[in-house]
């Protein structure tokens, strides 16, 4: 075998070899895809990107898109953008939709965007079409204590040009329920707020709540409004409450110090029963010593005595009920 064939077995040997790496390492469909929409992206540069486990499906989509919208971005752009987190393909779909509606947006605008998290081409939509965030029903009290229940909804487009650097959505949010709270407690009937709700809808763009933010205040709505608890009530109900607890707590002091009384009276009862049960013991000793003495003859007369006494009681007692009167 002469030198020339010898040189073609190895160049053949080499190009099979190299044909076979392809076909292995190649993501074939998608370089197909980029030839026949005109964009030249290298098999090597793809074989490459599938090594590194890059997504080179989306950033060849991305590239093709891009070209043939007529944005000059390079491959070297989408593919770093990739690799950073980001999304090429919403960067390219929110641009074109900028283009489309006649907004002015930057790919540097739309890739710090998409890097910030933000789905560009959601951001495009807002700005066009603003959405509406409803917010939780607001309570305060006007100067004339009545309390005052208001719910507004804040229709937002997205502010384009403040959006990398303004305040976002919560703090728009949460500048409004200041602001509601503030007029509702400034103002000095409930009555007036009931009739002209409108006034709230006035005091969020004086307030200018949308200040240095990622979006624009386009309008704000009363859903409704209306009467709450009112306080003057409240306060007569609370003052009234605790005059019942006090009045039962005189009472209740005055029982204890009945029963207390009572108690005493009735332990004075019993000691002098007890007193009047010695002294009647005492009695037969003096009724002996009594006719020792000769103060009384016998027993006879001490008994004869007693009945004198009980029937001069008696007596009385009858005279008393006949004349509709009763002693003790």
């Amino acid at each position: 075998m002469n030198a020339g064939w010898i040189v073609l077995i190895v160049v053949a040997s080499v190009a099979f070899l190299v044909l076979l790496t392809l076909l292995i390492f190649l993501p074939v469909k998608i370089y197909v895809t980029s030839l026949f929409s005109g964009v030249h992206v290298s098999a090597f540069r793809l074989i490459s990107m599938r090594l590194r486990k890059e997504n080179y499906t989306e950033i060849v989509n991305s590239y093709i898109l891009a070209k043939k919208s007529g944005f000059d971005i390079s491959f070297n752009d989408l593919e770093i953008v990739s690799l950073s987190g980001g999304n090429p393909d919403n960067i390219i779909q929110g641009l074109i939709a900028g283009r489309n509606a006649g907004l002015k947006i930057s790919y540097e605008f739309a890739k710090a965007v998409d890097i910030s998290g933000r789905n560009v081409l959601e951001v495009v939509r807002e700005s066009i079409n603003p959405k509406v965030i409803e917010i939780p029903l607001i309570t305060s009290t006007t100067q004339d204590n009545k309390e005052i229940n208001a719910k507004v909804s804040l229709t937002l487009k997205t502010n384009l040009s403040n959006f990398l650097k303004g305040v976002a959505e919560e703090t728009i949010v949460a500048r409004a329920v200041e602001a509601v709270v503030t007029k509702i407690a400034n103002t000095q009937k409930a009555s007036q707020l009931l009739a002209r709700p409108e006034l709230i809808d006035k005091c969020l763009f004086d307030a200018e709540i949308d200040e240095n933010s990622k979006y624009e205040l386009v309008s704000a709505d009363v859903i409704h409004v209306d009467l709450g608890v009112d306080k003057n009530f409240a306060l007569e109900k609370e003052s009234l409450e605790k005059s019942r607890i006090i009045n039962a707590n005189q009472l209740e002091q005055r029982r204890l110090v009945a029963v207390a009384v009572e108690q005493e009276m009735k332990a004075k009862a019993e000691e002098m029963r007890a007193k009047l049960v010695a002294n009647e013991a005492e009695v037969p000793k003096t009724i002996v010593k009594a006719i020792e003495e000769g103060k009384i003859k016998d027993v006879v007369d001490y008994y004869k005595l007693q009945n004198l006494q009980a029937d001069t009681e008696m007596r009385r007692h009858m005279i008393g009920k006949k004349n509709g009167v009763y002693e003790d």
